[in-house]
């Protein structure tokens, strides 16, 4: 770095990453900063800038040497520190200290953890170093391997356990020696039991719907306008990670717009915002997400501008986003659950979800998901399109319109599943949505609101039984 480089690099004054200093004088306190950007995004100190900004640079001799880095001697883990010594005149050098992101965080300076917040440093709180502490001793989590001595086989939903040995064998995922009705095999193969007591994952994976896990919880909320002060519809839902990705979408589809286009004989039906999109956001937040910190749960906020989902836990820190959204890496927190969420399909492809989701953004003209990791957490951001101005039909009739156009696309697409079923009553979810031209999820949604409309009704297992339709929709 020459001087007119270091000129147009401190221009912009201090700020997340960049700090000045006098002297070497201040080394004490130049380390506690490179610590908070070691613990953030990188950043930059300078010694030898005076006031307004000037760089007047320094004496260095090797003395001043010797002392700054017995200073950084004091960091743990060590350090990567690159020094570069610009000279300002024949006498002077500024000394331009730089680090990035560290890939062994939490670094602490002379026993002390700091933070970087906007322009300033402070002392890490206690709770976010211990998250970041336990993140560095592995980022996949041995919570999920942890012997749950409370959980008992009763406590799990032995239907869902051999529906996924079903659907891994159907789709060439587990072998087809399998045996699916030994349902302690499956839990060992699963490796969520071991020498006869449960992991904590067999909770995630296959707990029943009125679990006492709080972390075996999705929140879900529709607030009025842009912000959470008004809520329209608030639901908490409980049970094992398939009954969770299920409410999750259904409440998608109960709250965002859908749109129809025809494509030959069929109308093809979308969600606003792409219900793969969604779905994948949503698996990643309860596959990927922190389970350790007991009474956390995962949410899917809808407001009238976007759809918010957010976990606990954030990225490995040796992963970069560019990486990520290329679908380069993948480093599942629980690779157990992972494994098994792969072995359903429920997970399609290691490392792809988040170049999932911006293709199917793309494809609809949507912008970019924005996803962001901070303060223990991950929030992805879906905005939503525009909502046309209807203030002269809603002046007009306040709901009748909307209830009528709602009532129109339902009545077209359950009659097209009733139609379905009446001449294949055995007919799976996925061949009505070949037959339809609609998603998985939105099947499965009208399939429930049928079915609790005592129209349909479910006779025998979900592999080899088959519909029967026990009334007429009006």
């Amino acid at each position: 770095m020459n001087l007119e480089e270091l000129k147009a690099l401190i221009s912009s004054g201090e700020g997340e990453t960049l700090e000045v200093k006098e002297t070497t004088g201040q080394r004490v306190d130049a380390c506690e900063t490179l610590c908070a950007f070691l613990n953030k995004d990188g950043g930059t100190v300078v010694f030898g800038v005076g006031k307004k900004g000037k760089i007047i640079g320094q004496l260095v001799s090797d003395k001043t040497k010797r002392e700054l880095f017995e200073v950084f001697a004091k960091f743990e883990p060590a350090a990567d520190i690159v020094v570069e010594w610009v000279d300002v005149d024949e006498t002077h050098k500024a000394i331009v200290c730089k680090v990035e992101r560290g890939n062994m965080r939490p670094y602490v300076y002379d026993g002390r953890p700091y933070k970087r917040v906007q322009s300033s440093t402070t002392v890490m709180p206690q709770e976010e170093y211990e998250r970041m502490l336990a993140e560095r001793k592995g980022f996949q989590s041995d919570w999920e391997l942890e012997i749950n001595s409370d959980l008992k086989l009763s406590d799990l939903d032995e239907n869902e356990i051999r529906k996924t040995a079903r659907m891994g064998v159907a789709e060439g995922r587990l072998p087809e020696s399998t045996d699916i009705n030994n349902v302690i095999g499956l839990l060992d193969g699963f490796k969520v039991r071991k020498d006869g007591a449960l992991r904590n994952a067999a909770a995630v994976l296959f707990c029943k719907e009125d679990t006492d896990y709080m972390q075996c919880l999705l929140r879900l909320a529709r607030f009025k306008g842009k912000d959470n002060q008004i809520f329209i519809d608030n639901k908490q839902i409980t049970g094992n990670i398939f009954r969770l990705i299920d409410a999750g979408m259904a409440f998608c589809f109960n709250h965002l717009s859908l749109s129809g286009v025809i494509n030959g004989t069929y109308r093809e039906e979308h969600l606003e915002v792409p219900a793969k999109a969604l779905r994948e956001a949503l698996v990643n937040a309860l596959v990927h997400r922190l389970y350790v910190k007991r009474g956390s749960s995962v949410s899917l906020a809808i407001y009238d501008d976007r759809v918010e989902i957010i976990n606990p836990g954030t990225f490995p820190s040796n992963i970069t986003m560019a990486e990520l959204r290329a679908g380069n890496k993948s480093e599942p927190r629980n690779p157990t659950i992972a494994r098994v969420m792969y072995s359903r399909k429920t997970v399609e492809t290691w490392g792809r979800g988040i170049k999932l989701m911006l293709d199917e953004c793309a494809k609809v003209n949507l912008p970019e998901p924005q996803i962001v990791a901070e303060g223990g957490y991950t929030k992805t951001v879906f905005m939503r399109p525009a909502q046309k101005d209807s203030t002269k039909t809603t002046q007009k009739s306040p709901q009748k319109t909307t209830l009528k156009t709602t009532q129109k696309t339902t009545l077209k697409t359950t009659q097209k599943i009733l139609n379905l079923l009446r001449q294949n009553p055995s007919m799976t979810r996925m061949q009505i949505s070949d037959a339809i031209g609609l998603s998985l999820e939105g099947v499965k949604w009208n399939l429930d609101k049928l079915k609790a409309s005592g129209i349909i009704r479910r006779i025998g297992p979900d592999r080899g039984g088959h519909w029967e339709i026990v009334g007429e929709y009006e």
